[in-house]
């Protein structure tokens, strides 16, 4: 599908009708888009039974069905729908399991228009990453919990692909983090595994592309 010459089939749910209002309001004026509105998660998914969009713009706090749970009904039904999740929290926990259940990006519900429309380029797409999902306050600290929960790293392998991140050889980690030589080659195994890896020049590239 070419982005550019075909118009972009939007749902927006969301049970703020002056914000979904005021959201379709800016989107119109680009004719590349074809927006329709839901105003909660479940009238979302009885949409979905009949019409396949391109992209939803999801809510995540709504009565009845939440944007989370509408999210994961989605992504196993219809895989190939981009999602972009919208909300006015950044905590942790909310991100975690917006990227978990395959979300395709979050935003902040107080983001410009040009950067929802980057965003949503973006999406169409392909281009976005994990660490392109992250509030920009989102710290290593915050990546590490969605890592280790989304990858079942442990504190230790996330110390190592900070020393792997900042070019360190294997004998330099194991000076650095007082482990022998085989104790930290072991260790890079167990990450490459748990991040369905194979070999060490994918496991350099998806640190740099995840901004780990």
């Amino acid at each position: 599908m070419n982005k550019d010459s075909e118009q972009i089939s939007i749902i927006i749910a969301d049970d703020h009708k002056l914000f979904a209002e005021g959201l379709i309001s800016m989107l119109s004026i680009n004719n590349q888009y074809n927006i329709m509105y839901v105003p909660n998660g479940i009238d979302l998914i009885e949409k979905m039974k009949t019409i396949n969009p391109h992209l939803i713009l999801l809510d995540i706090k709504m009565p009845g069905m939440d944007g989370i749970e509408a999210l994961s009904t989605i992504k196993k039904k219809k895989s190939n729908v981009k999602v972009i999740m919208l909300s006015t929290f950044s905590d942790v926990e909310t991100i975690n399991k917006c990227i978990y259940h395959g979300a395709d990006a979050f935003l902040l519900k107080n983001v410009g228009i040009a950067e929802l429309q980057h965003t949503i380029n973006e999406v169409m797409n392909n281009n976005r990453t994990i660490a392109s999902m992250l509030p920009k306050d989102y710290t290593i600290d915050n990546k590490y919990a969605y890592f280790s929960q989304t990858y079942k790293l442990t504190k230790r392998e996330w110390e190592i692909i900070q020393l792997i991140k900042s070019s360190k050889t294997n004998q330099q980690i194991s000076d650095e983090l007082n482990l022998s030589i085989y104790t930290t080659e072991t260790h890079r195994k167990n990450i490459m595994q748990k991040l369905k890896l194979k070999s060490p020049t994918a496991l350099v590239r998806f640190i740099i592309d995840n901004e780990m």
